[in-house]
């Protein structure tokens, strides 16, 4: 027994790890894709307003770059 627990620890630390990182790659990796899109969206409507000398509407740029920005990222992926 004692022959084979070092490569049952390693066995579980690696399960562990594994199963943490899956759990975080599903729960953090959106929150990022979506601040990141909302960061992009903020300057490319800020871009936009100053660009163009009629007035625009500043919300629905933002809204169509932020949904723009999310869907080629994957987010509405399940």
């Amino acid at each position: 027994m004692e022959k084979y627990k070092g490569k049952l620890y390693l066995t579980i630390f690696i399960l562990t790890s594994l199963i943490l990182a899956i759990g975080a790659w599903k729960n953090y990796r959106p929150q990022v894709v979506y601040a990141s899109c909302a960061d992009i969206a903020e300057k490319t409507a800020n871009l936009v307003q100053k660009k163009d000398i009629v007035k625009i509407d500043e919300e629905k740029t933002f809204d169509v770059a932020l949904n723009d920005c999310l869907t080629d990222a994957g987010y509405f992926e399940e």
